[in-house]
């Protein structure tokens, strides 16, 4: 690996003073329990005032709203690479203080080292595509190939458990990207990339809810993609790749969702998330484009290659890796560009 990567990574690990920047809480570290969004249980010293850190219309303890910066703004807005040459790279989380990462073609899950190389967190991944991490720090993959959403520990060969497989007396099409509340209700995307016919009679959004039932949530979608919530746990977000939408739908307090609307138009829009101010990054043609809840953009993430998800972590919670991916160079060959990138950015976000 060449030395500008190395640095590339270790630049991004770096916590700058409390003074500066709203602290992580205890629980992101390597030796964290379990955290579900947001973060919990510490006060925290976010531009020079302490307060519980309420994302998303959380209040000072004189009740001032939080007053979170423009995300943006002083960045570079250009993303960094920290490593490359995989074929296909997708699903990054951050999870138990590291940083994990799918490759859909190699069926591999990654994992990234301190020194910025990486290791095989999990071979025969069925095809692992999103990731996610529940409330109690185990790991829920959507395994397009294996047409299924799993849940596992967050270790190595750990065994999966299946928690959806099929809707309505059929297979799933290939699940693709999922999200956990923290009440324990899973939602994930079921859409059709391959050349094969669905074997669903629609590509769709679903609910596991805390008890295991699985449901199909109302919408006319046409290619879900990327799934995220609100820091409140208040709004589902779907991008919609077929539309070329950014979609918004309440959840009620047993987690069923509502009607969607469109946020935004992302053409070409596939991962995205969210920060602890609501504002949502969205993986699209463009790059990270960056909108606040209302859908109001407030700018752009460059990538060298088209970017497919993204999502927060470190121990300040302040560095967006994305997974991005060039044109497959034939022959088996990997892309030098195709991998992980990341910047550090004014707003920690959610895994």
């Amino acid at each position: 690996m060449s030395s500008h990567v190395r640095i590339a990574l270790a630049s991004v690990a770096i916590a700058l003073p409390a003074a500066i920047l709203g602290l992580a809480c205890s629980e992101t570290g390597p030796d964290a329990p379990p955290r579900t969004n947001g973060c919990i249980d510490r006060d925290c010293n976010y531009e020079g005032s302490i307060a519980a850190p309420k994302p998303d219309g959380g209040t000072l303890p004189d009740g001032a709203p939080i007053a979170y910066p423009d995300p943006l703004e002083g960045t570079t807005k250009a993303a960094t690479l920290v490593k490359g040459r995989f074929r296909f790279s997708e699903g990054p989380v951050w999870i138990g203080g590291r940083l994990l990462f799918t490759e859909i073609p190699a069926n591999v899950i990654h994992e990234v080292l301190p020194d910025g190389g990486t290791t095989q967190f999990r071979t025969n991944s069925g095809g692992a595509n999103g990731l996610a991490v529940d409330n109690q720090g185990r790991l829920i993959a959507c395994e397009g190939t294996a047409k299924r959403v799993t849940r596992s520990d967050a270790t190595k060969g750990a065994a999966t458990t299946a928690l959806a497989e099929g809707y309505d007396n059929a297979e799933l099409n290939a699940p693709n990207d999922v999200i956990v509340r923290a009440d324990g209700n899973i939602y994930f995307t079921d859409p059709n990339y391959s050349s094969n016919p669905n074997t669903q009679d629609d590509e769709a959004v679903y609910r596991i809810d805390p008890q295991g039932g699985l449901s199909r949530v109302a919408h006319d979608f046409d290619k879900p993609n990327g799934i995220a919530l609100s820091p409140d746990q208040g709004t589902l977000y779907v991008v919609d790749n077929g539309a070329g939408k950014l979609l918004a739908a309440p959840v009620d307090a047993a987690g069923v969702p509502g009607t969607f609307t469109t946020l935004a138009d992302v053409p070409g829009g596939d991962g995205m998330t969210v920060d602890d101010a609501g504002n949502l990054y969205v993986a699209d043609d463009a790059g990270i484009d960056v909108f606040d809840k209302t859908g109001k953009k407030l700018g752009t993430i460059t990538v060298d290659v088209k970017p497919s998800n993204c999502t927060f972590g470190g121990d300040d919670r302040r560095t967006l890796y994305i997974t991005a991916n060039g044109p497959d160079p034939g022959d088996g060959g990997r892309n030098p560009q195709t991998g992980l990138y990341s910047i550090r950015l004014n707003v920690p976000g959610l895994p």
